[in-house]
């Protein structure tokens, strides 16, 4: 996800990096406004991309499933005390909590005491809507900074429904054919060749019947596109795998006409 929506609090984040002083940090805004993109980003940048290193390093909790005062005493105690068998720059652990408004007042109480204590060797990022709902004593030990909804074409978007919207836009009939024609127009000159191309069709959402719609409406020889047609007619019901479909009519395409794809097929 692109982050320059929220380029003045990616600023801040990078000045506690380069000053080498990450405090406890709340995070708190509305919903979809891109706070668990951003402690996602600044822990890569924290650990400098350390897949391994964020393994052991980094405890994600999300106070809503139930999180009580023993989960606080027990787990989280126990997870800012373990040591770090790795050697990284920077020697303190991280622990995430969403939701921690959810918790108890006895909970949040017992986390106060274990951020007292282990400060030194742990790092409190929470990610919450409304910071006040959490003890003052505990907002006392935090940097607090408000992710706002982020704004596009001047409107502000709920960040998560707008990737969902994204993603379930389909591309018209018009553009699938262009993008076809385009993607069967490129010589094949081996059956691995056919495979790879069999598979991006097949995970663009197109289907054997996208490629026989393709044929009947390309300006082909008509003896050639009938021919092809009513062998893909009889052959589809034996199909049970999309992707062998797709494959068996690109190696008809490319292998069993006598010219060349490049002189049948012209668009």
């Amino acid at each position: 996800m692109n982050l320059s929506i929220h380029n003045p609090i990616k600023k801040t984040l990078d000045r506690f990096l380069e000053i080498n002083k990450i405090p406890n940090i709340i995070f708190h805004g509305p919903t979809g406004g891109g706070k668990r993109t951003l402690v996602n980003k600044f822990i890569k940048d924290i650990y400098g991309n350390n897949v391994v290193a964020i393994k052991q390093c980094v405890l994600y909790v999300d106070c809503a499933h139930g999180k009580g005062i023993k989960f606080v005493r027990e787990e989280l105690k126990f997870f800012a005390k373990s040591h770090i068998n790795i050697k990284i720059t920077n020697s303190f652990k991280i622990i995430v909590m969403a939701n921690a408004d959810k918790l108890t007042i006895d909970a949040q109480s017992a986390l106060r005491r274990c951020i007292e204590l282990y400060n030194h060797t742990t790092r409190f990022f929470i990610i919450l809507e409304d910071k006040y709902k959490l003890l003052k004593p505990i907002l006392s030990r935090f940097c607090d900074i408000y992710i706002p909804p982020p704004v596009v074409d001047g409107k502000s978007i709920n960040l998560n429904k707008h990737i969902i919207d994204n993603l379930s836009k389909k591309p018209n009939k018009v553009e699938k054919q262009v993008w076809l024609a385009n993607i069967i127009g490129k010589k094949c000159n081996t059956q691995g060749q056919i495979i790879n191309k069999s598979i991006k069709i097949y995970e663009n959402g197109l289907s054997g019947l996208d490629i026989m719609e393709y044929i009947e409406t390309a300006d082909i020889d008509e003896s050639y596109k009938w021919s092809m047609l009513l062998t893909f007619n009889k052959i589809k019901k034996e199909f049970r795998n999309e992707k062998l479909l797709i494959f068996f009519l690109l190696n008809y395409l490319y292998f069993r006409l006598d010219d060349s794809l490049e002189n049948v097929l012209i668009m």
